[in-house]
């Protein structure tokens, strides 16, 4: 990876924009707009930012030269669910969960 690069590119892959489509109508159904738009923020910041600190590692693709991380979002209750590139700056987000218990849900 670069470490002389700002910001790392975050891309959504599989499901990921069906998934954050659903979890945005059920904000909507809930009126909690502000409050989904607010973790997509810090997702979204914190990705670009800093994502191999923020989420637990669990995976290697090693034919891919990625690392899959996850971190929950509490207490919002979503799960995000995202793959680093082990060279490039770049992220991608596959997933958005919302966990038992969430709002969301």
């Amino acid at each position: 990876m670069n470490p002389a690069s700002p910001a790392f590119r975050v891309d959504f892959i599989g499901d990921a924009v069906g998934q954050l489509d659903r979890l945005t109508a059920r904000a909507e159904e809930l009126g909690l707009q502000d409050a989904l738009a607010l973790v997509y923020q810090l997702i979204i910041g914190t990705l670009k930012t800093r994502p191999l600190e923020w989420g637990d590692p669990f995976r290697d693709y090693r034919g891919l030269n990625l690392t899959a991380f996850q971190r929950a979002v509490l207490p919002a209750g979503i799960c995000v669910v995202y793959a680093v590139h082990n060279v490039e700056p770049v992220v991608l987000i596959y997933q958005f969960v919302a966990l038992e218990g969430s709002p969301f849900a």
